[in-house]
């Protein structure tokens, strides 16, 4: 059993009093023998800051020899620090972890940061806040990661591939995909107005819209007051385009605040 404990207190060497952390909970007689999964150790304070972090905010495994995925979305890069023209930026960032909770290939680790790099300021990436939703699509190829605090919280959706064979590099679909664009990174694609935190909850599915076709979902408790949720596809320009909205009914029922999607009669459907 992996348990985030988004509060935690801090590791030595963190810099900082309170990170989160993940653990795990063999589930065995004893009640007491979780142990804190050695991740994110250490701190560079002249570029980043784990203070209140929320390591653990999002767990997510893809079953039996599969990845882990656990996500910090309040980690915060930082640049010139301590000078006139400091900026922190809050992006968030994820560790994608081997079954055995060690980093064993080159997938695995804590650079699951996809808003590092691009531009700033709460319009764009500064507050991106990637990972407080993640989740592993059912074909265990992507990995998704909700970054509700982009473009001035309007939000975003980004689907990256997991499987990195030679076979799958080939794949003219191999990604990765976000909404908005990964290259054009344009909000007025995205179906909702600013303040929705599209991508506060994630999962995905086949036979949504399309029978065998795998779909992709979002949460937007705050669109339009009422809450919406959002079905998207890839196209073949790396996006994540809108295929049906669902829009809440009530004012301020925070409609898509979590979501699962499962096939309740199995037909495929």
């Amino acid at each position: 059993l992996l348990v985030g404990a988004p509060q935690a207190l801090a590791l030595p060497g963190q810099s900082a009093n309170r990170t989160g952390g993940l653990f795990a909970c063999p589930l065995t007689p004893e009640l007491s023998d979780c142990w804190r999964v050695p991740i994110d150790e250490g701190a560079d304070p002249q570029r980043e800051s784990k203070e209140n972090q929320w390591l653990g905010v999002s767990v997510k495994s893809q079953g039996p020899g599969g990845k882990i995925v656990t996500c910090a979305h309040r980690y915060e890069v930082r640049h010139r620090v301590r000078q006139p023209l400091e900026t922190r930026d809050v992006i968030g960032r994820c560790f994608v972890l081997s079954q055995d909770l060690s980093v064993r290939d080159e997938l695995d680790g804590g650079e699951w940061k996809f808003c590092e790099g691009r531009p700033q300021g709460h319009e764009r990436f500064g507050t991106c806040q990637q990972g407080l939703a993640a989740a592993f699509s059912p074909d265990r190829r992507y990995v998704l990661l909700g970054a509700p605090g982009t473009y001035n919280w309007k939000g975003t959706l980004r689907v990256e591939q997991l499987n990195q064979s030679s076979l799958d590099l080939l794949r003219l679909d191999a990604g990765p995909f976000e909404a908005g664009g990964e290259k054009d990174q344009d909000p007025s694609l995205i179906p909702v107005p600013a303040n929705s935190y599209f991508g506060f909850s994630v999962d995905s599915g086949a036979g949504l819209t399309r029978r065998h076709q795998l779909s992709f979902v979002t949460g937007a408790p705050r669109a339009n007051h009422t809450g919406a949720v959002v079905i998207l596809r890839r196209d073949s320009a790396n996006r994540l385009v809108a295929e049906a909205v669902l829009a809440g009914h009530q004012l301020t029922s925070a409609f898509g605040h979590a979501l699962a999607v499962l096939d309740l009669n199995s037909d495929g459907w």
